[in-house]
Formats: structure tokens, C-alpha cells, sequence
């Protein structure tokens, strides 16, 4: 048995870094302490924190009393939660194309779009400089966030066994899969076709952001011609510059291709979830956001590790991961689809 003078404070302590390196996680500065720990002497430190180990307990049995302990659940999930979320970011490449938006709560809201009526004039010397008027461009409506999740039970043996390794390929599992869903949900927005908060709906050659082609190079030069033609509000030029290609799965390498050796600026990506044969030109969402990625106000990241109330027949400890997920369309100009 561990002493019962050790340091089970400390443990605790270094229980949330000593758990995400061995899940796999690259951890900043991590406490002294945490290389040397495992699972069974942290639940054996929780044990020794919800009572005092008496003179019949055996070092299992303290152990037993800490991994069924909130303290321990707690623990888990603060350790796993770190390669569940950069498991998330490294799933999320679909977050290039996308700008973030602060949902208030879980009813469906509008997020419309700030545009201008008014350009620049040239002034003539001591001339007063006229008003403009910001208004708000058709925008997205019914911008909803829904929570997805998936409690996981650490068993026993697991913790006894100290098995880390195995552990956090679950979580990161877990994490990847909060961002291959955002990305279907992104794809289900641009092919949604959705109806704007002006009653009309996002896509349609009278808007000129639809090239009715497959992809090809002909086509693309008509779709990055639209982005410059596309009018504002203001019934000015966009002159946008298309900066991303987005594509069904098919067309990745013949687009990555065709933009390679045409040397173009233009970045490509694929979202799995698009149809056979379509195909995206968008401008950069820093000066013209297209694709609204909803997150729930205050909230660092989408992905959230908690601990969980462990069913009475479990003998382990419970983790939940959930994740709060919106996409919706912002606007009609800075893309242009693409496709038959």
C-alpha cells in the first residue's frame, strides 16, 4: 500500500497533466509530478482524499473508494478533455471557410449580414463629408445550435491497468468526430439552399453566384468572374478575390491540381458530405463571411468534457463529451456554387 503520509493533495494536483500526456496530449509546462503518476495511484490519492484509509484497508480497496468518488470522474475528464479538443481542431479544416458568430442560447435566431448603401466621393476642399447609412443585408434565418453528445464509461480494469494509451484514442475519437459532424452540417447548409431573412433563397443565377458546370477550368474562370461582378448592397462591384475551393471528395485532386499548375492563390479543401460533382469558389471570409459558424456565447470551444453521474451497476468512473454545433449561410455574395 502507498503510504498514507504521501502527498495525496499534490497527486491531485498533477492528476489532470499526468492524464493528458498519457492520452496523448501535447501539454504546456505539466506539473513536475505528472510523469510519474498512473491511474491506479490517482485513484488511489481520491480514495485517501473521501476518507481516511483505516487499518483493514488494503491499497485496492482505497483505490476502489476513489475511482467511484466525483473527485476522480472530475479528474478524468479534465485530463481527457485536452486530446478530445485538439483532436476536435485537428478535424476542422472546414473552419477555414467559415466565420465564428456567438449564438445567445439554443433558440433559432437571425444572423444578418452588415452591408453599406453608400460608397466613397471624392471632396472638394473644406467640402463636408455626407452620411452613409449601414444597414443589414439578407442574412441567415433560423440559426440554430443543437447539442450532440456521448457518455463513456472508463472501466475498471482500464484504470487498474493503467490503460492511457487506450483511453485516449476513444476521446480523440470522439473529438475528431464533433468535427467531421460541423463539417456535414456545413455541407448541409451550402447545399440547403436556404431562405434568407428577405423571404429569398441564397443560390440563383439572378444573384450571380451559380455556374451551372461541371468543374473544369472554363468553369472556374466563370465563377472567380462572378465574385468580381457579384453587386453589393450599394449596387457597387464586389471585386472579391476568390481565395478558397471547396469541393465534393471526387473532385479534390483535379482541383488541387488545376490550381497548381495554374500557380493560383487559391486554397483547396473537401467537405465528405457534398454531392457528386459540386463544387464551391468563396472570398475570404475575413473581408466578406459567407459561412457562419455558430458558437454558444461564452464559450472557448464547442467540445466539452464534464464529468458524469456513474450508473449505479458501473464499477469505473463516467466522462461525458458534448458539443454545441451550428452552420448556416450568411449570405449571397462572396461564393459562388458551382456544378450540373
Amino acid at each position: 500500500m502507498y503510504p498514507i503520509e504521501f502527498n495525496h493533495r499534490e497527486i491531485i494536483a498533477a492528476a489532470p497533466d499526468a492524464i493528458a500526456m498519457g492520452t496523448g496530449a501535447s501539454v504546456n509546462r505539466p506539473h513536475p509530478l505528472a510523469s510519474e503518476l498512473t491511474l491506479r495511484k490517482i485513484a488511489y490519492a481520491c480514495g485517501v482524499n473521501v476518507r481516511k484509509p483505516q487499518s483493514y484497508d488494503t491499497e485496492m480497496s482505497i483505490a476502489a473508494s476513489g475511482m467511484g468518488s466525483p473527485e476522480f470522474a472530475r479528474l478524468m475528464a479534465d485530463g481527457v478533455s485536452s486530446v478530445t479538443i485538439q483532436s476536435y481542431r485537428g478535424q476542422s479544416e472546414h473552419l477555414a471557410v467559415a466565420s465564428l458568430f456567438d449564438a445567445p442560447n439554443f433558440y433559432p435566431s437571425q444572423i444578418p449580414a452588415l452591408d453599406s448603401a453608400f460608397a466613397l466621393e471624392p471632396l472638394a476642399e473644406n467640402a463636408e463629408i455626407k452620411q452613409g447609412l449601414v444597414m443589414m443585408a439578407a442574412g441567415a434565418q433560423d440559426a440554430t445550435l443543437t447539442t450532440f453528445g456521448r457518455a463513456i464509461t472508463i472501466a475498471r480494469e482500464d484504470i487498474i491497468n493503467d490503460n492511457q494509451g487506450a483511453i485516449g484514442r476513444v476521446f480523440a475519437e470522439l473529438g475528431a468526430s464533433a468535427g467531421r459532424i460541423e463539417a456535414r452540417l456545413m455541407a448541409d447548409a451550402l447545399e440547403a439552399n436556404p431562405v434568407l431573412d428577405d423571404g429569398a433563397v441564397t443560390f440563383d443565377a439572378a444573384y450571380s453566384n451559380v455556374v451551372a458546370e461541371a468543374f473544369g477550368w472554363g468553369a472556374l474562370i466563370s465563377a472567380t468572374t462572378l465574385l468580381r461582378t457579384q453587386l453589393t448592397q450599394a449596387g457597387q462591384r464586389a471585386d472579391l478575390k476568390a481565395k478558397f475551393l471547396v469541393v465534393a471528395p471526387e473532385l479534390e485532386l483535379p482541383a488541387q491540381n488545376a490550381v497548381t499548375n495554374a500557380g493560383l492563390d487559391i486554397k483547396v479543401l473537401s467537405l465528405a458530405n457534398l454531392p457528386t460533382g459540386r463544387w464551391y469558389v468563396l472570398a475570404d471570409p475575413m473581408v466578406c463571411p459567407v459561412v457562419g459558424v455558430l458558437r454558444l456565447a461564452g464559450a472557448k470551444n464547442p467540445v466539452r468534457v464534464e464529468q458524469a453521474k456513474r450508473p449505479l451497476h458501473v464499477d469505473g468512473a463516467c466522462v461525458k463529451v458534448t458539443a454545441d454545433l451550428g452552420v448556416c449561410l450568411l449570405r449571397r455574395t462572396g461564393i459562388v456554387r458551382g456544378g450540373v
